[in-house]
């Protein structure tokens, strides 16, 4: 049997939180491929010691690994909601008895922190003990793109225990087509809004002008060029976004992306990536993002260097460059909200 591990707290009060629409997008997917739910259910460990959270995750999780049979393979979401400092032990141990444990990486701390060498030594302590152990231990990996397989082989882990997922899959019920996009439409950016994330909001060049949807965006602090929408559930945004290209662009400035949330662009597929094309809208990324090789690769967008850079792009393209984006960017979009990219990383997983 193909199991998926469900995680949930017994009284989950942010089950409709927006940050769980990548992982519900995955559970929907594997559902539909016969993946049956694993359920790994925590009381508010929240309100506990250091101690008796670590022991509290490790029992759940081993309760549920105990159900497994000989035979029978586990897909994990990772990292886990409820990580312990004992899960690697635990899925070595269910290992022994037969079973196959898979990666799918959503998030990878690591990489996150990839140039920042004086994070205090328990942290570094807690990303071995909770991340590199764990995904040398599985048996299978699904990582987001080749540059983040590469990385992963460059420290330890097999190459071909790895499989490229291409771009994450976004599901939009009742999706509705967009139509009348140009080029010279404003540029879109949803998702975290706030100084930390995407300071460059306040340093934008005059052009092009941008609608901006979603969380943290300091009002007062608008640009001339940018218009405020907001914010939306998941499954309302697409419907809510309007203009001609959606970015892709983290960091606190317009000439390159930068600090930890912008040299993660140079490892990650940015899930907003995938609301963009899922939506019908073409890509604008950093060029030395990962993501860059699929969308120059899918003829679904366009790369620069500099936000500065932006305008003169636009500006190049003829009308029948920006057609050929769209037509592309609905062919990848329609993959896309069909779990494409899962189901086929998924059948490579298990060849």
């Amino acid at each position: 049997m193909k199991y998926y591990l469900k995680e949930e707290f017994l009284h989950d009060v942010n089950a409709k939180n927006a940050g769980n629409k990548a992982r519900n997008d995955v559970e929907s997917i594997v559902k539909e491929e016969g993946y049956h739910p694993l359920v790994l259910s925590v009381v508010n460990w929240y309100q506990m010691s250091t101690l008796a959270a670590q022991r509290h995750k490790a029992k759940a999780f081993g309760q549920a690994l105990d159900q497994l049979k000989q035979g029978d393979e586990l897909l994990i979401q990772f990292p886990m909601l409820h990580h312990s400092f004992f899960s690697t032990h635990l899925v070595k141990k269910v290992q022994k008895r037969g079973i196959k444990v898979y990666l799918l990486i959503h998030d990878l701390e690591v990489l996150r922190h990839a140039n920042m060498t004086s994070l205090p030594l328990k942290h570094r302590i807690r990303m071995y003990l909770q991340e590199a152990s764990f995904l040398k231990t599985a048996d299978g990996i699904i990582a987001h793109n080749p540059i983040m397989k590469s990385v992963l082989v460059d420290k330890g882990i097999v190459a071909d225990k790895i499989v490229s997922l291409g771009i994450f899959d976004y599901l939009i019920p009742d999706f509705q087509e967009k139509s009348g996009q140009t080029k010279d439409q404003p540029m879109i950016v949803a998702g975290n809004l706030a100084q930390e994330k995407a300071g460059y909001l306040y340093t934008l060049p005059e052009a092009p002008v941008y609608n901006l949807y979603g969380v943290g965006f300091d009002e007062s602090r608008a640009l001339e060029n940018e218009t405020y929408f907001g914010s939306f559930l998941p499954d309302e945004l697409p419907v809510a976004l309007e203009g001609g290209f959606g970015l892709v662009w983290d960091g606190d400035s317009a000439e390159t992306c930068s600090g930890v949330f912008g040299e993660y662009l140079r490892y990650n597929n940015s899930h907003k990536a995938s609301l963009y094309l899922a939506s019908g809208f073409p890509l604008v990324v950093w060029k030395q993002s990962a993501l860059s090789h699929f969308v120059l690769e899918k003829e679904c967008g366009v790369a620069v260097e500099s936000l500065h850079d932006l305008s003169r792009v636009i500006e190049e393209l003829t009308l029948d460059d920006y057609q050929t984006l769209l037509e592309n960017t609905k062919r990848v979009g329609k993959e896309i909200r069909e779990g494409y990219y899962l189901r086929t990383a998924l059948k490579q997983l298990s060849l």
